[in-house]
C-alpha cells in the first residue's frame, strides 16, 4: 500500500514556502486594530523628522508611500529645500565659486506623487579647464528653461533686502534690469532686440529677508519676491548666491534671492580686489533664474551669463549672451 504523506493526510498543514511568503508580508505589515485595513511601513529611506536625501530616494515617490510635504531634501553639494505643503513646486540653484548645484521638486496632489531632480558638479576654483575652448558668447544660441516662467507681460513685483552688512543695492538693481532689458556688449546699443516680454518692478525696501535659511536652504514660502544680500552663516563655504522659484503648472508664483553677504569679498565698483566677486554678474546670473533659466553647462557655454561657473573678477556674465536672450524670447516673446 502507497505511504501516504503527513501533508496529504493533514489537508490544514501549509506548505513551508507559503508559511514563509505569510510571514513575510506581515512583518512588513502594521495593523491599527481588531479588524482595521493593514497599513504598509514606509520606505527605509522615509525617516521622520530627518533630512532626506534625493539620491537616496526614488525619483518618484508616491505621497501615500511617504509623505513628503513638508519634510526637508538634500539635493548635490548639499543644497536643500523644503518640499512645498500648499500645491506648489520648486526649483532651487545655489551658485558657488566651485560650481552649481540645482533642486527641483514637483508635487502632483492629484496624481498623488512627488517627482526630485537635482545636479550639481563641483570643479577648480573658477571656470572648468577642460579641453573645448568657449564658444563666442555673442554666436552660442545654447540655453535652458527652468520647468516654469511668469505670465508673459508680467512686471514681477520685487522688494530690496539690505541686511545688516551693509552692502548697496545698485548691484542687485542693475542685475534684474541686465535681464529684462536684455544688456550686452555684443551690439553697439548695448542691448538686444527686441528686449523680452517680461519685466520688474522695484517695490522698495523690505524689512523682511529673502525666503532662504541660513543654510541657503529653500524654506516655506510668504508670496513675496524678496532679492537681496543675507548672511548664511551655515551655508558651506563656496555658495555664492541662492535663488528659489515656486510654480504652480507652468506659471511662476514667487522667487526670492539671496546673495551670501558673510565670508565673501564682494568687488561692486572700481577695480576689482583680487579673490572678489561681482556682485552683479552674479546678481545678474541669479536673475536669469527668477525669469526661468536653468543653467547651461559644459566648458563652450562658460561665455554665457547662466554658465555654472563664475571665476573671482569675472564681470562677464553682467551682460547677456546669444542664448541667454534667446532663451527669454522663447519663454516671453519679444516686448
Amino acid at each position: 500500500m502507497r505511504d501516504i504523506s503527513r501533508a496529504a493526510r493533514r489537508p490544514w498543514a501549509a506548505p513551508a514556502a507559503m508559511v514563509t511568503a505569510a510571514a513575510a508580508v506581515l512583518a512588513c505589515t502594521a495593523f491599527t486594530g481588531a479588524g482595521a485595513a493593514p497599513v504598509r511601513r514606509p520606505p527605509t529611506w522615509c525617516r521622520p523628522g530627518e533630512t532626506l536625501t534625493a539620491r537616496a530616494m526614488p525619483q518618484k515617490i508616491k505621497i501615500a508611500e511617504c509623505d513628503l510635504r513638508g519634510r526637508t531634501v538634500r539635493g548635490a553639494d548639499g543644497l536643500t529645500a523644503v518640499v512645498p505643503s500648499d500645491g506648489t513646486s520648486l526649483v532651487a540653484h545655489a551658485l558657488r565659486t566651485d560650481g552649481a548645484a540645482e533642486l527641483r521638486i514637483e508635487v502632483d496632489d492629484r496624481a498623488g506623487e512627488i517627482t526630485i531632480g537635482t545636479q550639481g558638479g563641483r570643479t577648480p576654483e573658477g571656470r572648468p579647464r577642460q579641453f573645448r575652448a568657449p564658444a563666442n558668447a555673442c554666436r552660442d544660441g545654447a540655453y535652458r528653461p527652468e520647468p516654469s516662467k511668469w505670465p508673459k507681460g508680467t512686471a514681477v513685483q520685487w522688494g530690496y533686502y539690505a541686511g545688516a552688512a551693509g552692502l548697496p543695492r545698485g548691484p542687485v538693481t542693475s542685475g534684474v534690469a541686465n535681464m529684462t532689458g536684455a544688456r550686452t556688449d555684443c551690439t553697439g546699443s548695448g542691448r538686444f532686440t527686441p528686449a523680452p516680454g517680461v519685466t520688474a518692478r522695484y517695490a522698495g525696501e523690505s524689512n523682511r529677508p529673502p525666503n532662504v535659511t541660513g543654510a541657503a536652504a529653500c524654506g516655506t514660502r510668504d508670496r513675496v519676491n524678496t532679492f537681496g544680500w543675507l548672511a548664511m552663516p551655515e551655508a558651506e563655504a563656496p555658495i555664492l548666491a541662492a535663488t528659489c522659484a515656486w510654480f504652480r503648472g507652468p506659471t511662476t508664483v514667487e522667487t526670492d534671492m539671496a546673495i551670501q553677504a558673510r565670508g565673501k569679498r564682494w568687488w561692486t565698483g572700481g577695480t576689482c580686489p583680487a579673490g572678489s566677486y561681482s556682485a552683479e554678474a552674479v546678481a545678474t546670473h541669479e536673475a536669469g533664474h527668477v525669469f526661468g533659466l536653468a543653467h547651461v553647462g559644459g566648458a563652450e557655454h562658460t561665455g554665457l551669463t547662466m554658465t555654472p561657473f563664475l571665476a573671482s573678477c569675472d564681470d562677464g556674465p553682467a551682460t547677456l549672451g546669444k542664448g541667454d536672450h534667446d532663451g527669454l524670447i522663447a519663454l516671453y516673446g519679444g516686448r
